[in-house]
């Protein structure tokens, strides 16, 4: 009797969670503002993707604004990521919020798209 109840527990449990979904590319295109921490720092920042996942944008610091660019692709897993002039990473869409983490740890990303 315990084992069917803590089975029907469980099964409740699953079925509540959801399932994280990664994002396509072209969802990501248009415009994105939020904030970036590179070696020079952190900062806000802008961010346009193209539909084919390449990206301009720029990081606004005090001492003079820096260009980032780069891309986003699709592995054969599904995973995203991002290959830039300042390093490589992992991209994910977590309500709303476009993510972007350096493989080294050096460098992130958090950005919204603007209402």
């Amino acid at each position: 009797m315990r084992a069917a109840a803590a089975a029907g527990l469980l099964a409740a449990t699953l079925t509540g969670c959801t399932a994280h979904t990664t994002p396509s590319v072209e969802s990501l295109a248009g415009d994105w503002f939020g904030r970036v921490s590179t070696s020079r720092g952190h900062t806000s920042a802008r961010l346009t993707i193209a539909e084919d996942g390449r990206y301009e944008g720029t990081a606004y610091f005090d001492d003079g604004d820096e260009p980032l660019h780069g891309t986003i692709m699709a592995l054969p897993s599904g995973r995203l990521r991002y290959v830039s002039s300042d390093g490589d990473g992992v991209v994910g869409l977590d309500n709303g919020t476009l993510w972007l983490r350096g493989d080294g740890g050096a460098t992130a990303g958090s950005f919204r798209r603007r209402p």
